[in-house]
């Protein structure tokens, strides 16, 4: 499909965006402090939920574009504002009022009337609550599986049981902050060599022109397996890229083999 390619050469994570009166913009990146804590969902512009919120910022992303959701709604209950906060909304007992009036932070006395606030069909996001209650009430999201493995339960809440990722959302009042694609940076770059002697059309070496780091293509291929999964990649091929200069200037008139091996 049509993006699909670009969508391919970053790695991803959900932002939200703040409008300052200055008309600076301030955004944050929802890494880990909310997405996967009891008394939080992610709906879609439907009112359902989509994803596993606590799985990793780049797949959650991932998911949005895979179903077409160009923006969709971070929500939880007082309890779990309260307690964690919600993206810059912070927990108790800072006071939110100017991220609401900013229109950041959405609130309403009951479920119901944070749907309308939001622009999604009530009906269907009260449905879309009722099943999620009663599997949270339960310990298991049979859903979308939220908190059903190691790094999902890692980002919860440890004190919480028996799911740390799972709880109702039933004290009002309920909040919603709005969730956009955000990328945090290239996923790929200059095809290269062993060395990180970045290549040519025809697969041949650039005399002194290297790259590391998200300049190189990336060994994953676009994928992202976990957080920090560039700081090894470029930690060794920055040391190879020096080793490989400092030979060829202690033999600068002896031409260098360089394996076949690339990052393509």
């Amino acid at each position: 499909a049509q993006g699909e390619g670009l969508v391919a050469n970053f790695f991803w994570a959900p932002v939200s965006e703040l409008r300052h009166v200055s008309g600076e913009r301030e955004r944050f990146p929802h890494l880990v402090t909310d997405r996967a804590k009891p008394g939080v969902i992610a709906v879609g512009p439907d009112g359902r939920r989509f994803v596993n919120e606590s799985d990793s910022y780049h797949h959650f992303v991932q998911t949005m574009f895979a179903k077409g959701i160009a923006s969709c709604w971070l929500v939880c209950d007082a309890e779990a504002m309260n307690r964690y906060g919600l993206g810059l909304a912070r927990p108790k007992p800072v006071d939110n009022q100017a991220l609401i009036h900013a229109g950041y932070l959405h609130r309403a006395a009951t479920a119901q009337a944070l749907a309308k606030t939001i622009g999604v069909d009530p009906q269907v996001f009260m449905q879309t609550l009722e099943q999620f209650n009663a599997d949270a009430r339960n310990g298991i999201d049979r859903a979308f599986g939220k908190g059903g493995n190691s790094y999902n339960r890692y980002m919860g809440d440890p004190q919480h049981t028996p799911n740390p990722c799972l709880a109702p959302l039933t004290s009002g009042p309920f909040y919603a902050i709005r969730i956009h694609t955000g990328d945090l940076g290239s996923a790929r770059g200059l095809v290269t060599n062993a060395q990180a002697n970045v290549l040519n059309r025809d697969g041949q070496p650039i005399a002194g022109l290297y790259a590391v780091g998200n300049d190189m293509n990336s060994l994953m291929k676009g994928t992202y397996p976990g957080p920090g999964i560039t700081l090894g990649p470029a930690l060794t091929f920055g040391w190879l890229a020096a080793n490989h200069i400092a030979a060829r200037l202690q033999a600068p008139t002896t031409q260098m083999e360089t394996p076949a091996c690339t990052t393509n």
